[in-house]
């Protein structure tokens, strides 16, 4: 998702809060921010338009903090991250590697074992003339706390909410998540109209899942991902996995829910 590098304090966050005009989080603001408040303790819905499926029951994209099923760092490929389900403060990888060791440019770090596999991509689009650059990878919590607190202050907490995820609730604290952008250019990939449709982001759009990583939030599915659409944002779950999401032609929010988060 979405990094700022706004580093702000708790009366920016405050003031951020109050410009979004949200009386209804006034309990949950009216005391200085901490990685806490900014992840609700309370649960909210400001208007999602999700809604359960009948067959699966895929939960409603309300705003709380319930611990997801598979939260261990052996977990990587199994745990579902959205509005409601999130992770623990404490988790964090311990076998983080530069991605550069990958070969592939731009800075971040992800868990060892997805090097391979990201060598192997940047590789095969290098070869195709679309190259890929990383733009953002591992987040941890303090690092969400802080990107999160800068989007509140920049543009309100409803607003926040559209594209950056609370601590904890980011597949970037996975360690196995990234951000990418086309290797061609210095530019984010929100920065353009659709980054999709760049010769990188068609490729990746077309190829990434034979490499192990799945879009996270296609576009026209918010109401099953919980986030808007971001053609840059891809996660990891190893290429046996992805081949599985890849022909099922669910989200993987969907998929995870059925095949992990409520199985028996």
């Amino acid at each position: 998702m979405r990094r700022s590098n706004l580093l702000v304090s708790a009366c920016l966050v405050l003031a951020g809060v109050a410009a979004g005009g949200s009386m209804a989080l006034a309990a949950t603001w009216d005391r200085p921010a901490s990685d806490e408040s900014l992840s609700g303790r309370v649960s909210l819905d400001l208007g999602s338009t999700a809604h359960p499926n009948a067959s699966d029951g895929l939960p409603t994209c309300r705003y709380q903090d319930i611990s997801t099923r598979y939260h261990t760092l052996r977990d990587w490929r199994r745990s579902m991250l959205d509005t409601n389900l999130r992770l623990g403060r404490g988790y964090k990888p311990t076998d983080l590697r530069s991605t550069s060791a990958a070969g592939i440019a731009g800075s971040g770090k992800v868990r060892a074992f997805v090097i391979p596999d990201l060598q192997a991509m940047a590789r095969a689009a290098r070869r195709a003339g679309a190259g890929i650059a990383v733009q953002s990878a591992y987040r941890s919590y303090q690092e969400q706390v802080r990107t999160f607190a800068g989007w509140v202050a920049r543009s309100g907490y409803r607003k926040a909410l559209k594209f950056s995820a609370r601590p904890g609730h980011s597949e970037h604290q996975l360690g196995t998540t990234i951000d990418f952008r086309s290797a061609s250019s210095a530019l984010p990939p929100w920065s353009y109209s659709d980054w999709a449709q760049s010769s990188s982001g068609r490729w990746m759009g077309k190829h990434s899942w034979e490499y192990g990583f799945i879009l996270s939030y296609p576009k026209g599915k918010t109401s099953e991902t919980c986030y808007g659409y971001e053609p840059w944002h891809f996660r990891y779950v190893g290429r046996d996995e992805a081949r599985l999401v890849h022909q099922s032609g669910l989200t993987l929010r969907r998929y995870l829910w059925r095949n992990f988060e409520t199985a028996q």
